[in-house]
């Protein structure tokens, strides 16, 4: 017979969760594409080259972010997805 974990007792999940609600990862690669599109904006907007460049190295840096993130990993997907928001607010400014 198992026992059951008491009320002050947490059972912390065991990293990396296959298991987790896939909307989750969609949320960070939609957070991913929106900071994406934004850095597309600032690049066509643009006066110079090197400013293009700056603009585009950033969309290239995100996709590789994303692409690379951990997705058996809930909690490497939720602090990519966080990083990427917080970082679209800041750009936004």
């Amino acid at each position: 017979m198992t026992e059951e974990p008491q009320n002050d007792e947490r059972v912390e999940p065991v990293e990396p969760a296959d298991d987790y609600d896939p909307m989750i990862y969609d949320a960070m690669r939609e957070a991913a594409n929106r900071l994406r599109s934004l850095y597309v904006a600032r690049q066509n907007e643009a006066s110079s080259e090197e400013e293009r460049q700056r603009w585009l190295e950033k969309q290239i840096s995100v996709r590789v972010e994303a692409d690379n993130v951990d997705t058996y990993s809930l909690g490497a997907v939720q602090e990519l997805r966080a990083s990427f928001v917080a970082r679209f607010k800041a750009e936004e400014r």
